[in-house]
């Protein structure tokens, strides 16, 4: 309930914060998002800490919606005039499918072996994505690296990902 509340007020705070300037708008509030988010994988363990911040997650998640809305409709007005429509659709089209993509990646986590244990893979999955790269990944330090070479990167290892899509694929296949 308190999820709700937060969303409905971030949804209008947002598009007002919108309407003066929208990029600075949706700029501040991604990384609100990305505090509030860092803030959770420590509160996410009590249960008094954990509502609060499950109420100020919600306000920069959807309070960026409107600014994003108005500015994919400005650039299409100057891009593309006669697909204004089709860009407004698009971009709502494209929190449907993240919304889908994120519960998704969530029950891929639930199930895996780390559980609900480790979560600062919450924050640090779409950190690395965003970021373009695996700084964030842990590294086997076993050799040396030469001081002249970059030491070969090998892939993290997805087993667990593979295994919890199978175990959701016979959960909801079962039922």
């Amino acid at each position: 309930m308190v999820y709700g509340i937060a969303i409905a007020i971030g949804i209008v705070a947002g598009g007002r914060l919108a309407n003066r300037n929208p990029v600075r708008a949706v700029a501040g509030l991604f990384i609100a998002q990305a505090i509030v988010l860092v803030l959770l994988s420590f509160t996410a363990a009590s249960l008094l800490l954990v509502v609060p911040t499950l109420a100020a997650l919600g306000f920069p998640s959807f309070a960026n919606i409107p600014g994003l809305q108005i500015y994919v409709v400005h650039l299409a007005k100057q891009v593309r005039p006669a697909a204004v429509d089709v860009a407004s659709a698009l971009n709502i089209a494209a929190f449907n499918f993240a919304i889908t993509v994120g519960v998704w990646i969530g029950g891929l986590m639930v199930v895996s072996p780390l559980g609900l244990g480790d979560n600062t893979v919450g924050w640090r999955i779409p950190l690395r994505w965003s970021l373009g790269s695996d700084a964030l990944e842990p590294r086997p330090s076993t050799v040396a690296p030469h001081p002249m070479r970059v030491p070969p990167h090998s892939p993290p290892d997805h087993r667990f990902w593979r295994a919890g899509f199978s175990k959701i694929a016979c959960a909801t296949s079962a039922a």
